[in-house]
């Protein structure tokens, strides 16, 4: 299966919702169309073409046309076919990826006291063209085109949380159809092992003997599906929450190193450093500057 990729956020947003029956000689008209345009059957069949791609879009099967792309009817319906459509747009080009090379497991930079935008990591997947459950989706689909009729001012959040559940919905679709390798299983079992044990002493036997195959093989592993060998994984771990403690508490650099599962703190601070270019303490000075100066604002607001 091929998937679209979309950055996010933003997530892409909604323009429009419909349904209908097309009866039996109706055909999609030609068009180059500047949104996207996802399709779903609930019963008979609609035949698109995409740039000279032709799709059967059967019942219980999707297709998201993109925008920007010439698509028109290739044939006309042959019995009473029922469609939903969602049009929406999104600053970016989609991307097209495998559905076995989307990387789910792998990491992204979670948001810090510092941060003023959000990460640029973050993807969203929906699939191009797929069979999909049907009974899931429908009722979000139907729930959709009934407030877009009656959209009002208390309904039109409503409307685009619900785009949001489609999209939700649909990337769970990607995720249930795909079958892992079993290096990629291997892979998240380490990272739920290590998830549990990342405070207590780093041991690579431990791991081995836990998940019944050899250090080098899941290290080979974990670098392929996450990005990370196990230890380089358990120390981000520990720097995340060294920055949680460091911007939350008054422990000193001792205390935190040893509740992150550092022993040396000498260790931590060329660690920490290392990665983030500052020493803890010059990171929670950063954060305690920023604390007040966000605080100095807010005082000239309401002095204001």
């Amino acid at each position: 299966m091929y998937c679209l990729e979309f950055a996010i956020p933003p997530l892409p947003q909604f323009l429009m919702a419909g349904h209908a029956v097309w009866k039996p000689g109706d055909q999609h008209f030609a068009r180059v169309f500047g949104v996207y345009d996802l399709l779903l059957v609930t019963r008979g069949t609609l035949y698109m073409t995409e740039e000279e791609m032709e799709y059967e879009i059967g019942a219980g099967k999707m297709l998201v046309l993109e925008a920007g792309l010439p698509h028109f009817g290739h044939r006309s319906c042959s019995e009473d076919t029922e469609i939903y459509w969602v049009h929406f747009v999104h600053g970016h080009p989609a991307a097209h990826i495998r559905q076995e090379d989307i990387p789910w497991s792998t990491l992204l930079s979670k948001g810090t006291n510092e941060d003023v935008e959000p990460s640029s990591q973050q993807r969203m997947y929906l699939p191009k063209f797929a069979a999909v459950d049907v009974q899931s989706l429908e009722p979000l689909l139907r729930e959709l085109d009934d407030i877009h009729n009656g959209l009002n001012v208390e309904t039109a959040l409503r409307l685009h949380l619900l785009l949001a559940e489609l999209f939700a919905a649909l990337q769970a679709e990607c995720v249930r159809t795909f079958e892992p390798e079993p290096s990629l299983r291997l892979a998240r079992a380490a990272v739920a092992y290590l998830n549990e044990h990342w405070r207590q002493s780093f041991q690579l036997a431990e791991l081995e003997a836990s998940l019944h195959f050899q250090a080098n093989y899941i290290t080979r592993c974990m670098k392929r599906h996450i990005g990370k060998t196990p230890l380089q994984y358990v120390l981000h771990l520990r720097l995340e929450e060294a920055k949680k403690l460091l911007g939350g508490t008054v422990l000193g650099i001792s205390e935190i190193a040893e509740k992150v599962g550092i022993r040396d703190p000498n260790y931590m601070i060329r660690l920490f450093t290392s990665k983030l270019g500052m020493t803890p303490g010059a990171y929670r000075l950063m954060l305690r500057q920023r604390k007040g100066e966000e605080a100095s604002g807010a005082q000239e607001q309401n002095d204001g």
